[in-house]
């Protein structure tokens, strides 16, 4: 593992792989389920163990749905912990397990039939598992294991647990701690209303509380199968997907249809897997291991080689390529009332699966425009971003000065701010570059609009947007080297065009800016020039970017930005991405996270 001293983290210490909702069946292919997908759990599971195995983990948490069937089934919940044992006793490491809501009953629900645990629920669970809640200490991190069934519940349980919970933060003084529980405290919001997958109030105050009181450094949840970041204080909250199947419900956060054959979206494969946390001495991150529904039979071992994780963006200390942030990368949705699951509320949920491809490919540079400002959901936001690690680049046409207050007060989230100018209008904005820089203390690259008359469209004439420099224009660099410092410009941008030989158009630019003392920020085009001819070539998306990524590694002064994270299938220049409409990875995708691992 490669020491990321120069990212704040420290040394490295150790992994551990964090495992959920697994939803084994007491059959190999058969399940007591209307939705034919979950029949693949326990081979999707028995994949799961095996490629931990080949990686270099200490010990595995598993955060509850061990089981399909709940305690009520009786035999079937027994077969189905012998299965579990079965596939379970072939990992090579310790794992540590608690209950969810299909191994110990529903945490309290009104409005809907789930079962509430029970008493004897808790006994089946310790009859096969053992304690249903319990804690661990591993290279001076506390790991505290909670069972969120018991929150709310009234039993005598949830009161010894709380007791319990406070007798680990007192042992844990000086330590750092982890806490994992199956049922989230909430999706989206801390404020959120009460529904079937958070955690209701009053037990959501009181989990909140443990955060701030003790200062908890991260808290894992799974149970709704699909993957969700936040920031709550000074924890980081990790939800995690599942191993097993999604929960359909939550495809309204896609901005397609599910994929061919994925059951609705039960069966959205590539959003299966699970987690392997890095723990370092100043703290941890956290990478996602796509399994893509992978599956293993008894006696099977898994086919290919390892996938190689790319340094999330707190370990990569050389990224090559970074990406803008066109669509919406914080979007909320809202789930209907679908008579599954809830009936009577809808329930807002983020799409954080823009962030998780992000940090995937180990892409640290990202770029956003002036609206992710003035909106205050994507503003909060911010700060998030910059804590995983991200160097944000704000863009726009201008100096809006009607805003400047506001930039200014989201400044120190923001590594430097591209503005795009009118090139008779560079000299008259000193000014105004002068005051914006002063304001916000922000570097400035410039980037110069283009006329019609640059846009060359075999007599077909269209209105389209372009802009920055080419190497060529020397007097022009030349003249935004000559601002005054004031100005705060330190480099310029240029426009890396869709049929533009990558490495020459590098290496030139990168030339060009150090002659002057500047740096350049190329843009690379994944869009051509003509909106209306689509670029869907994988291969040759993925060809260019490989190009400039290794060209980028041997420059000093240039950076490079990809133009399309997410597809652009509808509208103007359509175009294919790093992960499509439903937020599943395409070939460009898994090319940027290799060669970062490569890179590492």
């Amino acid at each position: 593992m490669a020491n990321a001293d120069n990212a704040g983290l420290g040394r490295f210490a150790y992994s551990f792989a964090v495992i959920s909702d697994t939803h084994v069946n007491p059959d190999e292919d058969k399940c007591n389920s209307p939705f034919p997908v979950n029949a693949r759990a326990n081979r999707r599971f028995r994949y799961v163990i095996a490629d931990i195995n080949r990686r270099e983990v200490d010990f595995v948490v598993h955060l509850g749905d061990l089981l399909h069937p709940v305690p009520e089934t009786g035999a079937l919940y027994a077969q189905a912990a012998n299965a579990y044992r079965a596939i379970v006793s072939d990992l090579t490491i310790p794992i540590h397990v608690l209950p969810g809501n299909h191994d110990i009953g529903d945490t309290p629900i009104s409005g809907g039939p789930a079962s509430p645990t029970t008493s004897a629920m808790i006994n089946a669970w310790e009859g096969e598992f053992g304690a249903h809640y319990q804690s661990f200490e591993k290279g001076g991190v506390r790991f505290i294991l909670l069972n969120a069934q018991l929150i709310n519940s009234g039993l005598q349980a949830e009161e010894d647990q709380k007791n319990w919970v406070e007798t680990e933060f007192a042992a844990a003084q000086g330590q750092r701690v982890m806490l994992m529980l199956h049922h989230p405290a909430y999706l989206c919001s801390p404020d959120e209303l009460d529904h079937y997958d958070n955690t209701d109030q009053p037990g959501r105050s009181w989990l909140l509380g443990l955060l701030e009181k003790h200062g908890v450094e991260a808290m894992f949840s799974g149970h709704a199968h699909n993957f969700w970041y936040d920031r709550y204080g000074e924890t980081d909250f990790y939800l995690a997907p599942a191993t097993s199947f999604v929960r359909q419900d939550y495809s309204e956060m896609l901005r397609a249809i599910p994929p061919d054959g994925s059951e609705f979206g039960r069966n959205d494969a590539a959003k299966l897997g699970y987690f392997v946390v890095n723990v370092y001495e100043n703290g941890h991150v956290t990478k996602f291991v796509r399994t893509n529904g992978s599956e293993l039979a008894r006696g099977e071992k898994p086919v290919g080689k390892m996938l190689k994780l790319a340094p999330e963006p707190r370990e990569n200390t050389n990224p090559l390529i970074g990406f803008d942030l066109r669509q919406n990368w914080a979007e909320i949705s809202e789930v209907l009332p679908s008579g599954g699951l809830d009936e009577f509320d809808r329930k807002p949920v983020r799409n954080d699966y823009h962030l998780l491809a992000l940090q995937e490919m180990g892409v640290r540079d990202i770029r956003i425009p002036l609206h992710d400002l003035l909106d205050p959901a994507r503003r909060a936001r911010i700060g998030v971003l910059k804590h995983l690690g991200f160097r944000i680049t704000l863009f726009g046409f201008g100096v809006p000065e009607k805003h400047l207050d506001m930039i200014t007060s989201e400044a120190d989230k923001l590594t430097d701010w591209e503005i795009t100018l009118n090139w008779s209008d560079v000299g008259p904005a000193t000014d105004a570059l002068v005051k914006a820089h002063a304001a916000t203390g922000l570097p400035i690259y410039i980037s110069r609009m283009r006329k019609k008359d640059d846009i060359k469209a075999e007599g077909t004439y269209f209105h389209v947007i372009n802009h920055g420099f080419n190497a060529q224009e020397s007097e022009q660099l030349a003249f935004l080297a000559a601002l005054p410092k004031p100005c705060g410009v330190v480099g310029a941008v240029f426009r890396l065009g869709n049929s533009d030989p990558v490495s020459q158009k590098l290496d030139t630019a990168d030339r060009a800016v150090a002659a002057l003392g500047l740096k350049a920020s190329v843009h690379l085009r994944v869009a051509g020039d003509n909106p209306a001819v689509p670029h869907v070539d994988d291969n040759a998306t993925v060809a260019r970017v490989l190009e400039a990524m290794d060209t980028r590694a041997k420059l000093r002064n240039t950076r490079v930005f990809c133009d399309t994270l997410v597809d652009v299938d509808r509208g103007y220049f359509v175009r294919n991405g790093a992960i499509d409409r439903c937020n599943n990875p395409r070939p460009l995708h898994d090319a940027v996270r290799t060669r970062h691992a490569r890179n590492a």
